[in-house]
This record gives structure tokens, sequence and C-alpha cells, in this order.
């Protein structure tokens, strides 16, 4: 621990400690000894991660909830071992250029030998490289909350979406992991599937500051709307929820556990199962909803975009589906838009219009409880006109 006595905490540090607030609303800090970083939270968001030098075994960096009591440019450093003896503020300090008080002598600080960082040698203060804690210095404020942690297993989800699994060492011996453990963690993340067994032992036994990269999450947008659930990309493949996929479509999908399959409507795709949630390849999904998927990197999201269906330029609300490699439109909804009376016999799923004074029996196929038709036989049963512009994904109807 780095003794540090302060002589000048008087109405200038009051005035500070109440009325100084955080260059970055909502800050947070963790910083997670077996780990030796430092991760900085705005509004429960991680925004930067630091390595950091820990206390050494015989003085081990205390565990606990603190908060930012005291910020410092240029501090003097009160040698512990010397009484009355300091260093001045220079190169030569070893607590560098920015003093951070957290409790009592305890601080975050830079440092003079930035060889130090990512080992466990102080006397229990929090070492950060100059130009971090710098930085650092400058996004937090007083009161900011400081948390210090002991978590030799870590699953991050980091800004690119990638799902990384650590196993760190004991550096204190504090505690004690199991490969259930690592498996609990895991399944916050629903992801424990993915993960075998021989491996985890392997980390078990070789603790390290490696980060095992698991998965990639991405988000998903389907019909103009941002999925809650997150799609998985596995060795190169990116995987979608059906469930989520299936609210939005409003259709429904069964899975085959024995044949490892999804059905929707007359089209069965191969699919997996993580964590109890069923997944399906996008190239897979794709011709299932006649939708187009594109990949927007810059936000890390999947956009499925929908046909739209215009009737005499207006839109109308008809999914879009494709049966045979040919895109079809839900019949029923489609003769109430056209203004056209048909009789649909659910029991032998038989559809007749009236043409030219004749009933005739109308092709159609169904998808789950719904019969659709294929735009190429629109004409020829409800005189409707049918253009379908692939370059802008829409289908124009005109009907007089």
């Amino acid at each position: 621990m780095l003794l540090r006595v302060c002589f000048w905490v008087n109405m200038v540090c009051f005035f500070l400690f109440y009325f100084t607030t955080s260059a970055l609303a909502g800050s947070s800090i963790v910083v997670n000894l077996p780990s030796r970083t430092i991760e900085l939270f705005a509004d429960n968001k991680l925004i930067r991660e630091f390595p950091v030098a820990i206390g050494k075994p015989a003085t081990p960096t205390p565990l606990g909830d603190y908060s930012i009591i005291l910020k410092e440019v240029n501090p003097t450093w009160y040698i512990p071992e010397q009484p009355g003896n300091f260093i001045p503020p220079g190169p030569n300090n070893p607590l560098g250029y920015r003093w951070i008080g957290i409790w009592k002598d305890y601080g975050i600080h830079g440092t003079n030998a930035p060889s130090s960082i990512s080992n466990a040698v102080s006397n229990g203060c929090i070492r950060m490289y100059e130009e971090d804690v710098e930085e650092l210095f400058e996004l937090v404020g007083y009161g900011t909350p400081v948390k210090i942690t002991y978590e030799q297993v870590k699953v991050r989800n980091d800004t690119n979406g990638q799902i990384l699994l650590s196993v760190y060492p004991d550096i204190y011996g504090y505690g004690s992991i199991t490969l259930q453990g690592i498996r609990n963690k895991l399944n916050e993340y629903r992801i424990s599937e993915l993960v075998s067994d021989e491996m985890l032992l392997k980390m078990l036994d070789a603790p390290s500051d490696q980060q095992m990269f698991i998965a990639k999450q991405f988000k998903i947008q389907m019909a103009g709307k941002l999925l809650n659930e997150r799609g998985l990309e596995l060795q190169g493949v990116k995987y979608v929820p059906i469930n989520a996929v299936a609210g939005i479509v409003n259709g429904q999908m069964q899975w085959n556990e024995k044949s490892k399959t999804v059905t929707y409507g007359n089209i069965t795709m191969p699919g997996i199962i993580v964590g109890k949630i069923v997944y399906i390849a996008t190239d897979n999904l794709a011709p299932m909803f006649a939708s187009k998927p594109s990949w927007k990197s810059a936000v890390n999201t999947l956009v499925f975009e929908r046909q739209g269906v215009y009737l005499n330029e207006k839109p109308v609300n008809l999914e879009v589906n494709k049966l045979q490699g040919i895109l079809a439109v839900p019949v029923l909804p489609l003769a109430e838009a056209l203004g056209r009376k048909v009789d649909w016999n659910p029991q032998n799923q038989i559809l007749k219009v009236t043409n030219n004074g004749k009933n005739v029996i109308v092709p159609t196929t169904m998808i789950g409880s719904v019969p659709y038709i294929k735009i190429t036989n629109i004409n020829e049963y409800f005189d409707a006109y049918v253009y379908w512009n692939q370059a802008v994904n829409t289908i124009d109807l005109t009907y007089p």
C-alpha cells in the first residue's frame, strides 16, 4: 500500500467533491483483480478497458465497493517506509502524473515503471500506463463508483459482437473454479453447448490471460423492426433465431428434433439448436421468406428487406413468400384487396372464383393454414396486372 498524506483537504476539496461532475455521464469503474484490468462503463455500457498492475499477494488490493474521493494532477509520493520523506512530482515519482483516490490510502495512479503493468507487484494500489490514467482521469469525476472484484471466469461480449471466454489465474488464492462454474457463466449467454468439456478442462488446467473466441452475436432487422433476439455467427456462417423471425412474419415454424430441420409451410431447411433456441442459416432463411439479407458491418446488423406490395400505387398489407422459386402472396386478403368475391373451402382446401360467369378453381399452395397464390397466376384468375420490380424489391398490382 502506498501511504499518502494529504495536507490540503480544505474547503477547496470540499467544493470539488460535491460540485464537480463526471465528464462521462453515468460513469462507473470495475477493477477485476484476476484479469488485472479496469473496465470503464457509461450507463452500464462498456466504454474502455485498460490493463493495470495490482497488489502483490503479500499486500493485496482490497475487494469492495468504493468511489472516487480525490483527483490530483502531479501528485507527491510520501514514502511509506520513510516517514517524512517524499518524492516530488516528476519522472522519478512512482505515482506518475495522476492520482485518483478511492479509499484511505488506496488509489488508481500512473507509474514510472510501465513494465509492471499486468502484474501483481504493488503495495495495494492500482497502477496504469500513464497515457491510460490520464485518459481515465478526464473521463471520471468525484463520486464515480469503483467496484473491485475477483472474477476468475469472464464472458465478454465486445463492441464487435464477439463472445469471448477467459479463465484467469487465482492470483491471491481466494477460491476455486469448476467446470460447472464456467458453464453457468456460458449459460447466461445461452452458448454453453458451443464449447466442449475438453476445451474447458484445458482452460481450467492452465488459466491464462488469453481470451477464447466462442461465437459472434449480431443484431437482426426484419420488416423494418429490430428484433430483441440476436443472431449467431459460427465458423463464418450467420444464423438467425427462427422463433423471433416467425413472430415478425406471423408464421408458424416447426422444429423436428430428430431430423434437425425447420419447416415453414411446405419448405423444410436444416437448423441448429443452441441454448434451447433454434437457429437457421441466413442462406436458408432467405428462400423461405423471399427476403434479401444484407450485412451492415458498421452497425453489426443483418437486415432482411421484405417485398412491398402495391395496388394501384398504394401499399397493401400482403405477406410475400416464395413457392418453388416463385413469389407468392396470401390469396384471401389479395381477393379482399381487389374487391373480388371468392369461395374458400378450408376442409378440402379448394378456392373458387367467378371469371366470365364461370366458377373456376384457383391453384393455391398452403403455407401453414394460409392459402397462397403465385404472382404468375394472379392475372389469369383475378384480372390484375402484376409487375415485380426486382431492383427495388416491390410487387406492383394494377386493377381496374
